[in-house]
């Protein structure tokens, strides 16, 4: 009971309302091509070139430091979607998941949704793996990725079971990790610092996974923080994009990794952000997708035109020790 109570008192003043505003980002670049409908953002730090996904254009754009961008996968290699993305900036990959749907151009398949894993070599593009789900009258979506330090990748399936999938980096193996019960649309992932743990961002709240014995614990379902996108570990907390609240928050963790002690609210009600998604953590930085843009289609299902849409924004916040 004192456990319960201590939890309330923690969260109490964690009640975020419509009204907030935290602003304590900055824009950090914008991407003229407004009709992208970003997903996702990653980074290589040796060119310090970034990646941005598309779902719209079923792409990834790469953005050179001056500012200046050219396509780097398109649906020529397989892409539908193109959802989370992570760079393996020492093997020189970047791993893609890419899934079919409604905002892609010229999507029109009925009954089914394919999914896939994609990795790419960084240097010269080409396509060296991929991994396809593609059942009739199945629902399939691999949504985000994870690279641990030996080059083994995570990601989560969202639809049809939701699921936690791992590929061995050198035998390029697949395997199911997970299938928990509790586990609900699982979204956004990320290791501790000594890659003991997976954390999973869930409709149902923040889940963790011990990878060893693959032994699952919810760290809670509280409502406050429920449907967060991107998820990102740092200094033994995590950091959380919730899309629907137009907020970035910080969930500070007990010694053990078991429980959420503290909640803090890092940015809320940015003007730049139209529904916020995920990012990329560099350093002290979190840079990431402000305006998806998701919602902008018209009743018909037609995009609005480009006069109503907005350059792509991408947002850097800086966090504390």
């Amino acid at each position: 009971m004192k456990k319960l109570a201590l939890f309330l008192l923690l969260f109490q003043p964690f009640l975020i309302t419509a009204q907030q505003v935290v602003n304590n980002s900055l824009i950090a670049f914008t991407i003229a091509e407004k009709d992208l409908l970003s997903e996702s953002i990653s980074y290589d730090p040796i060119t310090r070139n970034f990646y941005v996904s598309s779902t719209r254009k079923g792409k990834i754009l790469q953005r050179f430091p001056d500012g200046k961008t050219s396509d780097f996968a398109t649906t020529e290699d397989g892409l539908w979607m193109t959802i989370g993305s992570k760079v393996d900036a020492k093997r020189r990959h970047l791993w893609v998941c890419s899934s079919g749907g409604a905002n892609l151009i010229g999507f029109n398949r009925k009954g089914s949704n394919p999914a896939g894993i994609f990795k790419f070599d960084l240097e010269s593009g080409e396509l060296l793996f991929k991994y396809i789900i593609d059942e009739p009258d199945e629902t399939h979506f691999f949504n985000d990725i994870v690279i641990t330090k030996n080059g083994d990748v995570f990601a989560t399936h969202m639809f049809e079971k939701a699921a936690i999938y791992k590929i061995d980096d050198e035998t390029e193996e697949v395997t199911l990790i997970s299938q928990e019960k509790t586990m609900r649309y699982p979204n956004g992932l990320t290791l501790s610092d000594d890659e003991k743990y997976l954390f999973i961002a869930h409709s149902g709240g923040i889940g963790r996974i011990e990878i060893d014995t693959r032994d699952w614990i919810n760290l809670t379902s509280d409502e406050s923080i429920k449907g967060n996108d991107g998820l990102y570990f740092y200094n033994n907390s995590l950091i959380g994009i919730l899309q629907d609240q137009r907020a970035v928050v910080r969930y500070y963790l007990d010694d053990t990794m078991e429980e959420i002690t503290q909640v803090d609210l890092l940015e809320k009600n940015h003007p730049m952000m139209i529904l916020p998604t995920t990012g990329v953590l560099i350093g002290k930085q979190l840079y990431y997708i402000a305006n998806a843009q998701f919602d902008s289609f018209n009743e018909s299902g037609s995009l609005f035109p480009m006069d109503q849409l907005y350059e792509l924004v991408i947002l850097k916040l800086t966090l504390k020790d």
